[in-house]
């Protein structure tokens, strides 16, 4: 991702903020001006078009959690616990920034957005694939079989994190999905290990 102006930092994020509110209302570019408090030909200045400020938004979305399941990774814990983490991490992400969440449910984009959704789609494919490496990590380290194929837990696993974060935007931010994360979390966990 290229260097981020602060202008547009300050338009991307206006943007997050806006779609925390959304309601029936299309956001366009001149309802940001608006809440930008600058002209409609000013955001043109920073962006070329909408699609650029979302695809900024998907951008910092990408960084954000990559960066989050690196410094996971990196730890010293089990591979079953980082595993853990990393759901968890991406629940407590979307909750902290609900614009995002509308991002990662694909609620916020326009038919002319709509080619974000690949992106949307690929972001969740790696998270998926690096949950996967870590179920391997777990049956290497500790020569035990889970019950399913590293794939398959890993698909059920973001499954669940998908699921909780749309609970969370359909009901208008309301329905905290951190509140019931690690019992649902520690559950399926436990049910891979026990035999």
């Amino acid at each position: 991702m290229e260097k981020i102006k602060p202008r547009q930092l300050d338009i991307m994020q206006t943007l997050a903020k806006m779609l925390e509110k959304k309601g029936p209302v299309k956001i366009t570019t001149s309802l940001l001006a608006k809440e930008c408090g600058i002209t409609e030909a000013a955001i043109y200045r920073h962006f070329p078009s909408k699609r650029k400020i979302y695809s900024g938004l998907v951008d910092f979305c990408e960084d954000s959690l990559f960066s989050l399941i690196s410094n996971i990774k990196s730890s010293e814990d089990d591979p079953l616990l980082k595993v853990s983490k990393v759901i968890i991490m991406i629940i407590n992400f979307s909750e902290k920034n609900p614009g995002m969440a509308r991002i990662l449910t694909r609620e916020a984009f326009s038919s002319s957005e709509a080619s974000l959704d690949e992106r949307i789609g690929q972001i969740f494919s790696k998270i998926e694939i690096q949950i996967k490496q870590l179920l391997q990590n777990y049956e290497q380290k500790t020569k035990k079989k889970l019950p399913l194929t590293s794939t398959a837990i890993a698909n059920l696993l973001l499954a669940l994190a998908e699921g909780l974060i749309q609970q969370f935007v359909r009901s208008g931010f309301k329905t905290k999905p951190s509140e019931r994360i690690d019992k649902q979390i520690n559950l399926l966990i436990k049910s891979l290990t026990s035999k």
